[in-house]
């Protein structure tokens, strides 16, 4: 019996899904102070999320929360979800200027949203055009 507690226990540890980070106390009550909902889907989606910075250390929503980064904690929350959204529909919009921080996302993350900015280039581009008499 020990025998086949053995040989289960590892391959029931790789089906069981993987525990989800959990927010601090001091990030949750910063996102409260600044208006955002620790419990919203948006927030929610991103918690466990953690990308390199411009100096290759790892950065999180915790952490910028942690630090009180109101500018960095939209930012991350807007850029990580725009990344989910566009993954999920490539005819998704790009986030306003303020809203996203291509720090926030790896470089494969960076490749996989170029497409999406060349378009929004084009678009503003010929509107240009347009408006010219």
């Amino acid at each position: 019996m020990r025998l086949l507690a053995a040989l289960l226990l590892p391959s029931l540890l790789l089906i069981a899904p993987p525990a989800r980070a959990e927010l601090s106390p001091k990030a949750i009550e910063y996102l409260r102070e600044i208006g955002i909902d620790p419990e919203s889907a948006k927030v929610k989606a991103v918690a466990d999320d953690t990308v390199p910075d411009r100096q290759g250390k790892p950065v999180s929503l915790d952490e910028l929360a942690r630090r009180k980064n109101a500018f960095g904690v939209h930012r991350f929350i807007a850029t990580r979800n725009f990344l989910r959204a566009y993954e999920a529909d490539n005819n998704t919009r790009i986030p306003s200027a303020d809203d996203y921080e291509a720090a926030y996302l790896t470089a494969e993350e960076r490749s996989i949203v170029r497409p999406a900015f060349r378009r929004a280039g084009d678009e503003l581009y010929l509107n240009s055009l347009k408006q010219k008499p």
